[in-house]
């Protein structure tokens, strides 16, 4: 920043010596009509002094430009060069915008499960994020609402744009912010462009080439008597393979009894169950198709048609030691003790066990291999046409209608077999992941000292529809000294989701508690299937750099992919009310919902370049939206028929279903207001105020309410009445949020700029536990409401320059750099005590996914035929989840930082080649969990660790063309 303060004025001067390179606007420029894509003033420039513009240089001044004359606060990534996002995926790209942000696990409130490429964008800290294609809706059927950034090839985009405080014409939903994927149209050129990419990427963890190409071609054709006709083809195919390991930490308990107290002065101490050590191989392929037609007749009259169809297809097998003893009975091994920190937590010891062990007379500390296999595949298709006309010199007519569809399929399964380690000894030395050992270690090797335990299956089927109408008119004011123009618009939906999601149906196979007629009551592997099952090493575990058992028995590839297979074979020998497949949906697991929105919005731009002394421009708005929800869906009481319990109530409740069925609608008027002073034409002040809103998912709303009963431990009374359920009635989220923006251009890749923003947060939702009465009982029934309100504010500092003021070969460098901090209060979320189950109000946590601080650092160097590029990506501590699917705890992901780069070669003005890298410093992602919650009212803020990660150092060979 101060290179840029002291060298600034340089740059301007000799940016002022050659016109033609200027690249900001004239004074004139003020007095447009905002900028269409494909006009003049989006296209970069293409020279400066002693610098060819190409390349990374070309995107960040298109990117640039589009910041600087936008009508809003908008940051943009572009790729001037086909094929040339800066990094391999939609997600990784977006995470270099000021005030985004990324998840690193398939999913937040799933942390068990690393995700290379990356996950969940957020904005500001905020999750209710829109995603958008070339402006109108797109989504993936996930039962969300937004779209999963993942399953979109990155290799189709032409630029990406971040909106933060959107004006009245921006479709709503993105209370975070608004995501806006552009795709290249045949009229962006004026003639014949082909362009192909190929490439060859492994991991050095994964150990696999996988390919990626990509192919586009577009013309434009001139005709005497039909006008200009335009056509562009893009197809993208990529696959990925990587491997992640990941060493776990079981929840730590707090514990009074004589064991493991011995030796000690507390009156309290905090043992963990144990430990948990996985490997999980993932592969994706993923293809997308763009296509696009153009006709424009006649100077006044447009035509526009554009496809899209994303296929995203990935698996992935994990093979996991799982502690699966009770944590409550694991105690010092042979009557010995556990070493403390001072705080009477768990440092190190032998663990055994004194848990029910049926025939076996073990005290070894019980363990499952889990072997598990997942696969997804969700398709994605866009149909959009629009038309433009120009009705005469002051009025413009916009025409849109689009169809979007997308389904998801998955299945996932998972086969456990179990053993009862001997000897184990766990340490974890001052907080640092652990190590664990079993003695003797050959006893892992004997499959006859596993048993098969159990299966799980889960299988989703979603599919989502939309069809979207809108028609806009644009009316330009002739001879107003304010006025510039007036834009009115209407816009109507139709979406339908229909979510199919059984569960997860775990069922035994064998165990102490479900013997089966062998002399110790489970089916050993060296007996049952003794080919279906196979002894994995654990090679280069944790890079070596971790001790865990090196090796166990799992479940084969065939019995893990095949699960009616599984069931033909597991069947056999297993209890004979054990496990069986799942392939049905029951009433509970569909989520049928319809959605109609009608909207409609005015938007008013003005202008004066001399009234106030500078020229100052801005817009004001309103966006009037309406919101019809229909679903239908099943209660169901619990079943007390195989119980002790009295008669009239086994009458009462027997599992029957009754009907939940919900209509409703609500209302949101959304202003906005945007105001810019151009003190010059390179420094300007922003000032934005608008009302956002973000619906609800689908999920939560679902009219599904589960009722249950616990019983005492003789099965003849009901001791808690409870019930989980989706709420219909759920509102909007609402925002009113309030951004501030000075922005200094002082080169055409040169910027600073500093930005405060403020979001208070209404009816933000969270799920409560709340007596329900139905029949006359009062259930304590969990589900989703609208609370009150929340803050969020912070800022955003961002710098970029190239270093054309030094001589020579020097001026190739630059440096792109941004930092963002956000705060929140206002959210206080119930919590769970995960041993009893019993919910403790009052814990304090801020909002899932808001990192305080976050930055990037970017080098940069393009000189002559060569351009690299190292980006530095880091996030402070934030909450993933406020209860994680395993611990029920709420779990953090610490603060991660990651040094990807690339480097390319110019071999002439068509063709280069290069390599592109991500996680160089083959950085570690680390989880926590706290605080715990106790039914007694009490609560341990401290947070403990959970987990470590470690995935690939990805490298990719690449070649671009282009013609």
């Amino acid at each position: 920043m101060g290179l840029a303060l002291m060298y600034g004025p340089a740059a301007l001067a000799q940016q002022a010596s050659d016109g033609a390179n200027t690249a900001t606007p004239a004074d004139s420029a003020a007095k447009a009509k905002p900028k269409k894509k494909g006009s003049e003033a989006e296209k970069p420039v293409q020279n400066l002094t002693g610098v060819t513009v190409t390349g990374v240089r070309a995107s960040l001044q298109s990117a640039q430009q589009l910041k600087q004359n936008a009508d809003q606060i908008v940051d943009s990534v572009t790729a001037v060069d086909i094929g040339a996002l800066p990094d391999r995926s939609v997600t990784e790209t977006l995470q270099r915008i000021s005030g985004v942000t990324i998840d690193h696990f398939m999913a937040r409130n799933d942390p068990d499960h690393f995700s290379a490429e990356g996950s969940g964008v957020m904005i500001r800290g905020m999750t209710q994020v829109r995603g958008e294609l070339n402006g109108r809706d797109v989504f993936s059927a996930n039962s969300g609402r937004g779209l999963s950034f993942e399953d979109v090839p990155a290799e189709l985009m032409a630029g990406v744009d971040v909106y933060k405080n959107p004006s009245a014409e921006i479709i709503e939903g993105g209370i975070g912010g608004t995501v806006n994927l552009r795709t290249r149209l045949p009229f962006d050129s004026p003639g014949r462009v082909i362009g192909f990419t190929g490439g060859v990427n492994e991991g050095d963890f994964a150990k696999k080439s996988k390919p990626s190409a990509s192919f586009l071609y577009s013309n434009v054709w001139k005709t005497e008597n039909h006008g200009e006709f335009g056509a562009l083809f893009d197809v993208a195919f990529s696959e990925l393979a990587t491997r992640s390991d990941g060493i776990q930490m079981e929840p730590y308990v707090r514990r009074n009894d004589a064991a493991v107290l011995k030796g000690t002065n507390f009156a309290n101490v905090y043992v963990p169950g144990g430990a948990d050590w996985r490997t999980l191989d993932f592969q994706r392929r993923r293809i997308g198709l763009a296509g696009a037609l153009q006709w424009r007749p006649n100077k006044d009259l447009e035509l526009t048609s554009q496809v899209l169809r994303s296929d995203y297809r990935m698996q992935w097998d994990e093979f996991g030691g799982i502690f699966n003893d009770t944590s409550n009975n694991v105690h010092p091994a042979g009557g010995g003790t556990f070493n403390y920190d001072s705080n009477g937590v768990f440092q190190s010891g032998t663990l055994a066990s004194d848990s029910w062990r049926g025939n076996l007379t073990t005290d070894g500390v019980r363990f499952m291999a889990d072997r598990r296999y997942a696969t997804q595949r969700t398709i994605t298709t866009d149909w959009s046409n629009s038309l433009k006309y120009n009705i005469n010199d002051q009025m413009v007519l916009y025409a849109d209608a689009q169809f979007v569809k997308s389904t998801s399929q998955s299945l996932d399964f998972t086969v456990f077999d179990a053993t009862y380690l001997p000897g184990v000894t766990l340490n974890v030395p001052g907080g640092s992941k652990p190590t664990i050992t079993s003695d003797p270690a050959s006893y892992a090797t004997n499959p006859a000292n596993y048993f098969w335990s159990a299966a799980m299956d889960h299988h989703e089927r979603n599919k989502g529809l939309e069809r979207a109408l809108r028609l806009d008119l644009e009316y330009n004011f002739e001879d107003s000294k304010w006025l510039r123009y007036v834009k009115f618009g209407v816009r109507a939906t139709s979406r339908t989701e229909l979510n199919k999601n059984n569960g997860y149906n775990w069922g035994v196979v064998s165990d102490n508690w479900a013997a089966i007629d062998s002399p110790s009551g489970l089916a050993d592997l060296a007996t049952y299937l003794p080919g279906m099952s196979s002894l994995y090493a654990y090679s280069n575990f944790f890079r070596g750099n971790a001790s865990m058992p090196p090796q166990l028995y799992f479940p084969s590839d065939k019995l893990v992919r095949d699960y009616h297979y599984a069931y033909q074979q597991l069947h056999a020998f297993g209890s004979a009310t054990g496990w069986a497949p799942r392939d049905i949906y029951r009433k509970q697991d569909i989520n049928d919902q319809s959605e109609k929105t009608k909207s409609a919005y005015g938007v008013l731009y003005f202008g004066n370049d001399d009234a106030l002394g500078v020229p100052v421009d801005g817009n004001v708005g309103i966006r009037l939206v309406r919101t019809d929800v229909t679903a239908s869906g099943y209660g169901q009481f619990p079943d007390l028929t195989t119980s002790g319990v009295d008669p009239s109530l086994k009458a009462m409740y027997y599992g029957q279903y009754f009907p939940l069925n919900f209509s409703g609608h609500y209302k949101n008027a959304l202003p906005s207001f945007n105001l810019r002073f151009k003190f010059t034409d390179s420094l300007q002040w922003r000032l934005a105020a608008s009302r956002a809103m973000s619906r609800p998912d689908f999920t939560q709303l679902q009219p599904y309410l589960q009722m249950g009963a616990t019983l005492t431990s003789d099965n003849t009374a009901v001791t808690k009445w409870n019930g989980s359920a989706g709420n219909p009635n759920l509102k909007p989220m609402r925002a009113n949020q309030y951004d501030t923006a000075l922005e200094w251009y002082f080169a055409p890749t040169g910027q600073l700029y500093a930005t405060l923003f403020y979001k208070d947060v209404r009816d933000y939702i969270a799920n409560q536990t709340r007596t329900e009465t139905y029949n006359g009982q009062p259930f304590e029934v969990t589900r989703p409401y609208n609370m009150s309100k929340g803050r969020i504010r912070g800022g955003e500092l961002g710098y970029q320059q190239f270093f054309d003021f030094l001589p020579g070969w020097l001026k190739g460098f630059g440096v792109q750099a941004n930092f963002t901090y956000v705060d929140s209060k206002g959210g206080t979320n119930s919590a769970t005590d995960p041993y009893s189950n019993t919910t403790v109000t009052g814990v304090v946590l801020p909002l899932e996914g808001l990192s305080k601080r976050s930055y990037n650092l970017v080098g940069m160097y393009e000189y002559g035929d060569w351009s690299m590029r190292l980006a530095w990506n880091w996030r402070s501590r934030y909450l993933l989840t406020a209860s994680d699917v395993a611990t029920k705890l709420p779990t953090w992901s610490d603060d991660y930082g990651q040094l990807d780069g690339s480097i390319m070669y110019r071999l002439n003005k068509n063709v280069q080649v290069g390599l592109q890298t991500n996680n160089l410093t083959n950085s570690t992602t680390k989880v926590l969990m706290g605080p715990t919650s106790y039914a007694d009212g009490t609560v341990d803020h401290r947070l403990y660790n959970r987990g470590w990660f470690i995935n690939d150092r990805r490298y990719e060979l690449v070649m671009r063309a282009s013609f």
